[in-house]
């Protein structure tokens, strides 16, 4: 079965360039190749269209062999800004184009970074937009600030009023806080607010958003400050003029291709994070009080909306069970169930889930069977106020004593007993994603447990489970 969360054949997703015209999201992004790469085959951006999120066309290769941009339009014109590696530098480039699909580079464009504000070794990522207070051009880009520690990463700013000639200005952002370059910058504004989003691989491996009322800043770090976990990367977003939509990759663990597996490893959820995946497309949502959350598009959402026939069966714990509805009572220890017919391998998993104060941790089991010694755990933790994942790995003896960390994957999310919480999970093969009241995402992998069955638990507390449902992916 062909993967419902898009990828090219024989080949994934990297950075995502989103543009939207005419009804249609058009999508750039950097092709990977890995080991099926071969010579004379093109390896820079490619081009995608959907209107939908869920159906696809591949337009191909678009004959640019380079990094990460932006595209925009003025007058009749298109405008294509990347980077490009020559040895020992990152240089910027302009090609231009009036149908999105040939693209003339103009070489005396290309440009590095200005070795009295930045450092040499990091220009790349180019963003542009029209700065209406200004009356010019800006371009954000991922990059490297002159200063006294290795925390440099910042988001370098220049200024033109012809796309042509750029003057170099300070950073609009460099709060010191990473001592890698800030990837993939983007900035929009939704009502009074300004959102820059950036990609970081230092300290905290996630994209990142700041929020300010003003260009000139100061930029705030709200109290949560991504949009999804480790499994979600170079995010950037574009506005069909309604709503507005953040792309990123959901990695996979296949290829170790940076060398870092454990040497001995027994299972594939072991495996360290690749570089490039299956395109993830999250829905930005602004709250009142200006923070941004994210939800699954509601384009996907019905795409899954095949209700399967499912029978649960209580394993340990006293279980009430009546259609689409569960609870039990376990203050003392672990209780689950699980159902008779296993998950396909395309599905949504959606409930609503409530639990008691005392509740230490509750949730769903993807893919385990009868004896539920085995399983991709979703837990709310609500003594913690976190969403978190955990696989295979911390279910063992082997997993207890050589995985570093407690849990594999986590989201912070406040938390209240008695109140009523709405999970969705959609399960595409390998790949999961998790989002809880159309405001919380959380992408993962699970590869080592290939299929079984859905259980629900609660650990030391009391849970209500409502509105259970199992949905099938809609073909055709």
């Amino acid at each position: 079965m062909r993967e419902f969360f898009y990828r090219p054949d024989n080949a994934w997703v990297g950075d995502v360039i989103p543009y939207y015209e005419d009804g249609e999201f058009k999508l750039f992004y950097l092709h990977g190749w890995r080991e099926n790469y071969q010579e004379g085959l093109d390896h820079g951006w490619y081009l995608v269209g959907t209107k939908d999120f869920v159906n696809y066309r591949a337009d191909g290769a678009c004959k640019i062999q380079g990094g990460t941009g932006h595209v925009l339009k003025v007058g009749g014109t298109y405008h294509m800004f990347y980077c490009i590696f020559p040895p020992g530098k990152q240089l910027v480039c302009h090609a231009v184009s009036s149908d999105l699909k040939t693209w003339e580079p103009i070489p005396e464009h290309t440009f590095a970074a200005d070795d009295h504000i930045y450092e040499l070794s990091d220009w790349r990522d180019p963003f542009v937009f029209w700065n209406e207070e200004e009356g010019q051009y800006w371009m954000l880009l991922a990059a490297m600030a002159k200063g006294p520690t290795n925390r440099k990463g910042c988001t370098a700013l220049l200024s033109s009023k012809d796309l042509n000639t750029w003057e170099y200005r300070e950073p609009l952002y460099a709060p010191n806080l990473h001592v890698g370059a800030h990837e993939c910058p983007d900035l929009f504004r939704i009502g009074d607010w300004w959102y820059l989003i950036y990609s970081s691989y230092t300290g905290r491996f996630a994209t990142f958003y700041r929020m300010s009322r003003s260009l000139e800043g100061p930029w705030l770090a709200p109290g949560e400050d991504t949009f999804d976990g480790r499994a979600f990367y170079a995010a950037k977003s574009v506005s069909d003029g309604k709503k507005r939509y953040l792309f990123g990759w959901n990695p996979t663990k296949d290829d170790d291709l940076f060398g870092w597996n454990p040497p001995k490893s027994r299972g594939q959820d072991y495996h360290t994070w690749d570089w490039g995946g299956n395109l993830i497309v999250h829905e930005i949502v602004q709250r009142p009080d200006g923070t941004l959350g994210v939800k699954v598009p509601d384009t996907v959402d019905a795409a899954f909306s095949q209700p399967l026939p499912v029978q649960y069966q209580g394993i340990t714990g006293e279980w009430t069970i009546a259609d689409q509805s569960l609870s039990c009572d376990s203050p003392y220890g672990f209780a689950g169930c699980a159902s008779r017919e296993e998950l396909p391998e395309q599905c949504k998993i959606s409930a609503r889930i409530s639990f008691s104060r005392e509740t230490q941790g509750v949730g769903l089991m993807l893919r385990t069977e009868d004896t539920l010694d085995e399983a991709y755990y979703v837990t709310l933790e609500p003594q913690r106020n976190r969403l978190t994942f955990r696989g295979k790995i911390m279910q063992s003896e082997e997993g207890g004593k050589t995985f570093p960390y407690e849990v594999e994957l986590e989201r912070p999310i406040e938390l209240v007993p008695g109140r009523h919480y709405e999970i969705k999970v959609f399960i595409d093969g390998t790949i999961c994603e998790i989002y809880v009241d159309e405001s919380i995402a959380m992408s993962a992998r699970m590869y080592d447990i290939p299929r079984g069955k859905l259980g629900l638990f609660v650990s030391q507390g009391h849970a209500e489970f409502s509105e259970v449902r199992i949905d099938a992916r809609l073909v055709g």
